[in-house]
């Protein structure tokens, strides 16, 4: 299954990118208003660059099965920049060649991956942003960390199931490669904005 495959041949990237993203911080409930806002920037440079690209990429009926209308996260983002008054026009231009899929199924998918991989984790993050106290308060600017809410789980078997039976064997590499390359935009992204 690709799932599987995606889980541990991304394994790498993921932790590299974890090491940028203020885990620790976030997991002791010490992490500062101020990286939290780093991590907004990150997240939403990468879905105001990838995300309408990326479901438009992908073929109808699979957008169809996926629900990608339901799966946007940009408009969260926005509702989060806007809340920790965050202008969108300050942030820095991307200073290096972002990585996107070819107009292909498998390459958005491994793409896709990273994304829905992230929002899976968002429910324990923002559990934790939740006690620290630093953000008491402050929850009407964590909307991207609970973009799914009560389906967060099912969505996330969903992407699973249809990801697992729409990769054919012979394009496991070419999806596991896309889904690195895109850990490498947000790692790049990372670096640049910390």
């Amino acid at each position: 299954m690709i799932a599987n495959l995606l889980r541990t041949e991304t394994a790498e990237h993921h932790a590299a990118l974890e090491s940028l993203m203020f885990v620790n911080e976030i997991m002791n409930n010490s992490l500062s208003i101020e990286n939290y806002k780093k991590l907004l920037s990150i997240n939403y440079i990468i879905h105001q660059r990838l995300e309408n690209k990326l479901a438009n990429m992908l073929d109808t009926d699979l957008a169809e099965k996926l629900d990608m209308k339901n799966r946007l996260k940009l408009s969260a983002l926005e509702k989060d920049l806007e809340y920790w008054q965050i202008d969108n026009l300050t942030l820095p231009d991307v200073n290096f060649e972002m990585y996107v899929p070819e107009r292909n199924n498998t390459e958005v998918l491994g793409a896709l991956y990273v994304l829905e991989g992230a929002t899976l984790g968002g429910n324990v993050i923002k559990r934790h942003i939740l006690a620290n106290s630093n953000f008491t308060n402050h929850e009407g600017g964590l909307n991207y960390y609970g973009v799914y809410g009560e389906e967060l789980g099912s969505k996330w078997k969903t992407f699973v199931s249809i990801l697992n039976e729409s990769v054919p064997e012979a394009d496991y590499e070419r999806c596991i490669r896309s889904a690195n390359e895109t850990f490498n935009n947000l790692i790049k992204l990372s670096k640049q904005i910390n």
